[in-house]
């Protein structure tokens, strides 16, 4: 094995002393027998990365689209050290930085079979556990993978294998897995692009491309006490754009998506629910109680059959329950939102209408709902109310009308072409059972930056453009946490200025930052990495010679030159380093600061 050591010091974009990085080159070979450490060993074609090309049909903008977001190296998100890459000989091979700073590797992990592996297909890996992975050969075999030991780059053992039916390249976009009562479970989603006339007559696009994109969604599952695997189920969707981001939120077995046109269900083995096809209009049902709540209590209102007794009628208070009987018959029961004063709660039947009074233990709480997870109900605003909001907020009206004014509120010469965004895109998250959209959001406005993953058991993070900055946004069910909505965006951080400048780089290939938020990377196609580290606390005095402002805190900037690199097939960061991938080099710079 050849490894060289460089040790380098790298000029500042900004102000202060610039931090040392170190440069770390593999040679990408197999055979490490006879090498020795500080001499470099010629290498052969076959043993260089394997790149594969579009077929002589896969013609459309979105087989290359596809094959743009590809990245060939893939990082183990369980041991952030460790990397892995696909050689010319189909072989899985592993390196990694150890602890002593030194790269290790590379070492074959696994053989891709030969009898069924595409030559012109592009592997794809994806780590959904820390003991399993799961490969696509890029065509039409999907492999789930036993990998214990993988942060040493011990070898791999093939457990299951699966037929992708597609005559298309195919991409392994994301993976999961879980426990379950009975065993384990795996979900995968596999990308492809398919010509409309592969899809069932029903699914129609407006869009007169002839390719859609579709995401087949496989899960398979093995019992507790053996490792057969077998599919379980197997989902599919399609749309008329590729994604930019597929993920599966396992928690509530979901698939959320990032795309510029919408996908929607069309295929699935336990078959199509809610279908717009088969859902016909129903009349709106009228609220079976109603209710108006003030600081201190709140009346419910039932509507019941006249002539009634208050025999008929059986109700129960309790500090967090009530239950409501007419006639034997459960009205109303369940679970409130608050405690209750049961003591001080009366009820009172006036005619074919039944009053419940319902005394709050913590007066000046505002309930979000009556009983939990009733939808059943309607909550009406108390007029009292209604007119002490208006009186709070009159000082903010006026009686005359507002004409709107003509004036910009921005200064159009401070624009740059780069800084206009005409991108409409669309964040989805998709029930798996329900096949129905739970979540939407319109990301229009906000270019699109990266991808990345913080945390391994956690879905991938979004990071957008809001104004000149790179807003790093985190998908996350918090269901568990008994918050009242259960899926949410989550703020992760904010990288300065990173929008900015991703806008005017023409010519960048890969976008990535590190999982503890320190710095963001860009990389060019051929030999730059450009660093742009979270502003930090200075030793001494900065002062703006204009407005004399004082500053405090200031960020740096790097660039990297791998001279020797000619094109740039992937790109993963650790918290500590920068994995880059060409041809026939692995370069690790470790990132150091003093």
């Amino acid at each position: 094995m050849t490894v060289n050591y460089y040790d380098s010091k790298l000029g500042s974009a900004s102000f202060g002393v610039a931090d040392k990085f170190w440069f770390l080159k593999l040679v990408l070979q197999i055979d490490t027998e006879n090498s020795a450490t500080g001499m470099q060993v010629s290498i052969t074609k076959e043993q260089s990365v394997k790149c594969a090309e579009l077929g002589n049909e896969e013609y459309s903008y979105l087989h290359t689209r596809m094959s743009l977001l590809h990245n060939y190296l893939f990082q183990d998100p369980w041991n952030q050290n460790s990397v892995f890459y696909i050689n010319e000989r189909h072989r899985v091979l592993w390196a990694s930085l150890g602890e002593d700073g030194r790269l290790t590797g590379p070492r074959c992990t696994w053989d891709i079979p030969l009898d069924s592996t595409d030559s012109q297909g592009t592997v794809t890996i994806s780590f959904p556990g820390a003991d399993w992975a799961v490969l696509c050969n890029g065509r039409k075999t999907l492999y789930i993978l036993y990998t214990p030991s993988r942060s040493a780059g011990e070898p791999w053992a093939c457990y299951h294998t699966y037929d992708i039916k597609s005559s298309s390249s195919s991409y392994l976009l994301h993976s999961v897995h879980r426990t379950t009562p009975n065993g384990q479970q795996i979900d995968c989603i596999v990308a492809t692009v398919e010509h409309k006339s592969e899809l069932p007559d029903e699914t129609s696009f407006p869009e007169s491309s002839s390719f859609v994109s579709v995401l087949e969604w496989i899960s398979f599952t093995c019992g507790q006490n053996n490792q057969v695997w077998a599919t379980k189920r197997i989902r599919k969707l399609a749309s008329s754009s590729f994604p930019e981001y597929a993920a599966i939120d396992n928690v509530s077995d979901a698939i959320c998506i990032v795309s510029e046109k919408d996908f929607q269900f069309y295929f699935d083995t336990e078959g199509l629910r809610n279908s717009k096809t088969d859902e016909e209009p129903k009349e709106p049902q009228p609220p079976k109680y109603t209710y108006i709540q003030t600081s201190e209590d709140i009346t419910v209102y039932f509507r019941v059959p006249e002539n009634l007794k208050k025999v008929d009628f059986q109700i129960t208070f309790l500090p967090r329950h009530m239950e409501v009987l007419v006639q034997g018959k459960c009205v109303l029961s369940g679970e409130l939102f608050n405690c209750i004063d049961h003591g001080a709660c009366t009820w009172i039947l006036d005619g074919d209408k039944l009053e419940v009074v319902l005394s709050k233990a913590e007066e000046g709480l505002m309930w979000q709902e009556l009983v939990k997870g009733n939808r059943e109900g309607e909550e009406l605003m108390d007029p009292a109310l209604i007119a002490e909001v208006h009186a709070r907020l009159a000082h903010l009206t006026s009686e005359n009308e507002v004409n709107p004014s003509n004036k910009v509120p921005f200064n159009l010469q401070q624009l740059e072409e780069c800084d206009s965004s005409i991108e409409q895109r669309f964040f989805q998250r998709i029930d798996g059972n329900e096949h129905q959209e739970t979540h939407r959001v319109n990301l229009g406005g906000h270019q699109w930056l990266f991808v990345g993953q913080t945390c391994p058991e956690s879905l991938p993070a979004i990071c957008l453009r809001h104004d000149v900055d790179g807003i790093l946004w985190q998908p996350k069910n918090v269901f568990s946490e008994g918050e009242m909505e259960h899926f949410k965006m989550e703020h992760l951080t904010t990288f300065s200025a990173l929008g900015y400048v991703l806008a005017s780089k023409q010519d960048k290939k890969f976008t990535s930052c590190s999982p503890n938020f320190q710095f963001s990377v860009v990389s060019d196609c051929s030999r730059h990495l450009y660093l742009y580290c979270q502003p930090e606390s200075i030793a001494f005095a900065l002062r703006n010679r204009k407005t004399g402002e004082s500053i405090a805190h200031i960020a740096k900037q790097y660039v990297v030159a791998l001279e020797e690199c000619d094109r740039m097939l992937g790109l993963r960061v650790s918290p500590e380093c920068i994995f880059v991938l060409s041809k026939d080099t692995l370069y690790a710079v470790k990132v150091t600061a003093k």
